[in-house]
């Protein structure tokens, strides 16, 4: 069977989808969700989420997305009250003790919500009708979040005596918190009857984090140089010098003033300019070094997965990205969307003998509460 395993090939998923096709599903979502005042959101995320699953192919099936819009929106009017009701609290009524108390209460929730929110998401995707489950308990989610924390507190306290040391123990905690936080999800994750495994290393996660860094240093490097040699050959080198000296003087005129501004704005907008694109780089860069990492060390019982995408190349496309979704006024948002989609998916693969073996455990609907909670406060869970 191990030799037999050896000859399948991998094959790509695929995404059949344009940025052309979401264009008309997004701008309708948004006249919609704002006409209804936002109540229309929750079926907005759902036909989202359902073109985009149901353009996702592997060997020749799609996948599918399965949540109903009004368990979401009733989940998504829960959240919304609590958060609204601690803004009153603490904007309107200056009630601190109770604010405080509703953001303790929140905070203690936390681990059950994102656990709610992992197996709503699972619990509503399938593949040839097939659906996914998540089996991990609440109290693993809290145990992990109580020892975690204590162990980050302990030790960077510890460390933060001594100079240097507490970045060094934040370095290698992190590395280690988010192989466990993966195996929490990962192995407890089931398509069927078949079972997810996670077998990544930390050592793995601290050469992604080294790699990232020598990047960024080598981009800001490059970056200083152009700057330096930019600069003055825009401004003369003068331009902050003439500034302090208008500024000490106090004689310039209201239209030497406005020069003076303008001297100090565009600098100041230039390099706005280089790093907010410098952030997604970064971005897309992380994302393809730990999308690689997670899918070259997950197994479905004996099918694998693989990730072969160029880190460098997705931070070019998330760079590109937000170039354009800025300079279209957020127009080009969907064609950006399907572009960074279909790369990560069509550079991903998967290796199975029978597609056939898994068996469905049957559909069971999950809480959305914890799902809405993590998408109204823009928490990354990382799925």
């Amino acid at each position: 069977m191990e030799a037999e395993n050896k000859e399948v090939q991998y094959l790509p998923f695929s995404f059949e989808g344009s940025g052309k096709e979401f264009f008309r599903i997004w701008i309708v979502n948004i006249a919609l969700t704002i006409l209804t005042l936002g109540i229309y959101s929750a079926w907005a995320k759902v036909r989202t989420n359902r073109y985009f699953y149901a353009n996702t192919y592997l060997n020749g099936s799609n996948f599918e997305y399965n949540a109903e819009p009004k368990r979401i929106l009733i989940g998504r009017l829960i959240v919304f009250g609590i958060y609204a009701i601690f803004i009153i609290f603490f904007e309107y009524l200056v009630m601190m003790e109770v604010a405080g108390v509703i953001a303790l209460i929140a905070f203690l929730v936390m681990p059950w919500l994102i656990r709610q929110a992992v197996s709503f998401k699972l619990r509503n995707t399938s593949y040839r009708n097939v659906p996914f489950r998540y089996t991990g308990t609440t109290w693993k989610f809290y145990k992990f979040f109580i020892f975690n924390a204590l162990l980050f507190i302990i030790l960077a306290g510890i460390a933060s005596f001594v100079p240097f040391v507490n970045m060094i123990v934040i370095f290698l905690l992190v590395g280690y918190i988010y192989v466990k936080f993966k195996e929490l999800l990962i192995n407890n994750s089931h398509y069927g009857d078949g079972d997810f495994h996670f077998s990544g290393e930390v050592g793995d996660v601290y050469s992604i984090y080294f790699k990232i860094t020598g990047w960024m240093i080598l981009i800001g490097i490059a970056i200083g140089v152009v700057v330096a040699i930019l600069i003055p050959a825009i401004f003369g080198g003068s331009g902050a010098e003439e500034i302090i000296t208008l500024s000490q003087v106090g004689t310039e005129s209201e239209g030497e003033a406005e020069i003076s501004m303008m001297d100090m704005l565009i600098p100041m907008l230039g390099i706005f300019a280089i790093y907010l694109p410098l952030i997604f780089f970064q971005k897309g860069l992380s994302d393809g070094y730990h999308s690689n990492f997670v899918r070259d060390n997950t197994t479905l019982d004996r099918a694998n997965l693989k990730g072969i995408m160029s880190p460098v190349k997705l931070g070019w496309i998330s760079l590109t990205n937000i170039l354009a979704i800025i300079f279209s006024l957020g127009l080009l948002y969907p064609w950006t969307k399907v572009r960074y989609i279909k790369y990560k998916l069509e550079h991903t693969y998967f290796r199975c003998v029978d597609y056939e073996q898994f068996e469905s455990h049957g559909y069971v609907q999950g809480s959305t509460i914890g799902e809405e909670t993590v998408d109204f406060f823009d928490i990354d869970i990382g799925l």
